[in-house]
């Protein structure tokens, strides 16, 4: 296999437009569901968690793309380029765009995004259910309110976890030995 990398960047023009929940998250980890958790609220009120927790982006790792374009190759977002995209994605108001599977027809309503973090262990965000993603990757907690769309997600079947969608730029880079190994990790 060739094992051609390519940075993503972002800029005015480039960033995301989206948060997609998807059958196959490009990162590779499934999110976590909270359910059936009660927790009392003012006016002695109970109500269902229904909250989900993922990566939406994996920091400095070769990520697995094929295009007719390019072929087969890897993408990396660096945490540098991270950063710039959350605060973008956020400047833009879109925090609450989702949809399903990448279908610009298929916008969701009733899921929120309430937690959004880099992990920072110099400033203590490490959750332990991701204790080992690398540093300056994204993770995200979404609340979910349609009940049917939380069915699906618990059933595991077509939703398991987060995919970022945006117009990028490629910037092609250097295959050094680091990155190798931990592509013939992935390839295994």
């Amino acid at each position: 296999m060739n094992k051609r990398i390519f940075y993503i960047e972002v800029d005015d023009a480039a960033g995301m437009d989206a948060i997609s929940l998807v059958k196959y998250p490009a990162v590779e980890r499934n999110f976590l569901c909270f359910e059936d958790e009660k927790a009392p609220v003012k006016m002695a009120f109970n109500a269902d968690k229904q909250i989900i927790t993922g990566v939406v982006a994996l920091a400095d790792t070769p990520i697995y793309r094929y295009t007719e374009g390019y072929g087969e190759y890897f993408v990396i977002f660096s945490k540098e380029t991270i950063e710039k995209m959350v605060v973008k994605y956020s400047k833009d108001g879109l925090f609450n765009s989702v949809n399903l599977q990448h279908n610009d027809e298929k916008f969701v309503d009733g899921v929120y995004l309430f937690e959004s973090y880099l992990v920072n262990k110099d400033r203590g965000i490490l959750p332990t259910e991701f204790a080992d993603i690398p540093e300056g990757s994204w993770i995200c907690s979404f609340k979910i309110e349609d009940n049917k769309l939380w069915d699906e997600i618990v059933n595991g079947k077509d939703l398991n976890g987060f995919s970022l969608q945006g117009y990028f730029d490629l910037i092609e880079g250097k295959l050094t030995d680091e990155i190798d190994e931990l592509i013939n990790e992935i390839l295994e």
